[in-house]
């Protein structure tokens, strides 16, 4: 029988394929900037790699992800065997809980924040106790400090932020792991990273904890159907942990060969970013300036609020051919989070905003 409170469950806010918008709407949408993927493409080297792998298809990939984890290794500074491999870095949020929580057990996270950090947690029936940001979208730092004195089993955070944008400074992520009992498992989810890459493993390293830092190739590199992310991890016994609950051939050769090529391909990545930001930034004074009040993104998205209900001006904004998230998170109903596309996507999502009459929150 299956257990009933899986079917109660929320479902993931994922965003529209492209190729469902196309059923209902009969074409291609104008600009899609609701998953916080990269419109800037994929690292040439990635492609090359990702096709002679598709040539060796009758084979099982390495199991281990030697290659790529060797190449992880060499740029983190954590050994190989501390990093594990997943199907997207959201496998790795279900095999972290799997492996460390049980009954009498809580998770600490905070609001707005990436769903699955809760959802994963509701599917063991784990409660999860969440710290809501303030107004201006700082941390509440006494509130979370009372809260990570209640001893949760793991404290999962993103920085930056899913979906504010907003990035722990190095002095808040020293404060917070003082402030976190050895029993804590603490979770950083750093699937932005390289739109803000800080030194968070030094700090974490020098905890004395057990932590697990989580990226993806999903965003900056451009590879988000691949499904390849990793985890780096404060001990090969945590590793071999989440390791053992995830499948054994969880990343496939494909995703594997693209995404050491695209790791090593430091030149790309570094245009891409750059042109991220740079498009990231005229968005924001563009929606500034229709008086809008943002929160100062580090990723390569931006979390506004409007005077609509979020669903019924996504919807609107499909019509146009715009596609943004609705944050279905309770609380934040008017919210909406937009992707940075191009310059010309962002252009067509501004210009939808303005022909609805969309108007920010009073």
């Amino acid at each position: 029988m299956i257990n009933r409170h899986i079917l109660e469950l929320p479902a993931y806010n994922a965003g529209l394929p492209i190729a469902r918008f196309r059923s209902l709407y009969g074409h291609a949408p104008r600009a899609k900037l609701d998953s916080n993927e990269t419109p800037f493409g994929v690292s040439p080297r990635a492609l090359t790699a990702g096709q002679a792998a598709v040539a060796q298809a009758h084979l099982y990939p390495d199991g281990n992800g030697t290659g790529l984890r060797d190449a992880l290794a060499e740029a983190t500074g954590v050994e190989a065997g501390c990093i594990v491999l997943g199907n997207g870095s959201e496998e790795l949020i279900y095999a972290l809980y799997g492996a460390v929580l049980g009954s009498g057990d809580h998770v600490l996270t905070v609001a707005p924040g990436f769903g699955l950090h809760t959802l994963a947690a509701q599917g063991l029936r784990i409660p999860v106790e969440t710290v809501r940001y303030r107004a201006d979208w700082t941390l509440p730092m006494a509130e979370l400090k009372a809260a990570l004195a209640r001893k949760p089993k793991v404290f999962a955070i993103s920085s930056p932020s899913n979906p504010l944008g907003v990035a722990l400074t190095l002095s808040e992520l020293h404060e917070l792991l003082a402030a976190t009992h050895n029993e804590t498992l603490v979770l950083l989810d750093e699937a932005y990273f390289e739109y803000n890459p800080i030194d968070n493993l030094s700090a974490l390293k020098a905890s004395g904890l057990n932590w697990i830092s989580l990226r993806t190739f999903s965003k900056a590199y451009g590879l988000a159907g691949m499904r390849v992310g990793y985890g780096l991890c404060s001990s090969a016994m945590l590793r071999d942990a989440v390791r053992k609950l995830t499948p054994p051939f969880n990343a496939n050769a494909v995703a594997q060969a693209m995404g050491q090529a695209a790791f090593e391909d430091r030149a790309f990545l570094a245009e891409t970013v750059q042109k991220t930001i740079a498009a990231r930034d005229a968005l924001a004074q563009n929606l500034r300036d229709m008086g809008f009040r943002l929160p100062p993104s580090r990723s390569n998205a931006i979390f506004f609020e409007t005077s609509e209900h979020a669903v019924d001006v996504a919807e609107k904004l499909r019509g146009e051919g715009v596609l943004v998230k609705a944050w279905l998170e309770d609380g934040f109903d008017r919210f909406l989070r937009v992707s940075v596309g191009t310059p010309q996507d962002n252009k067509a999502f501004i210009e939808a905003l303005t022909k609805l009459g969309v108007q920010p929150a009073a």
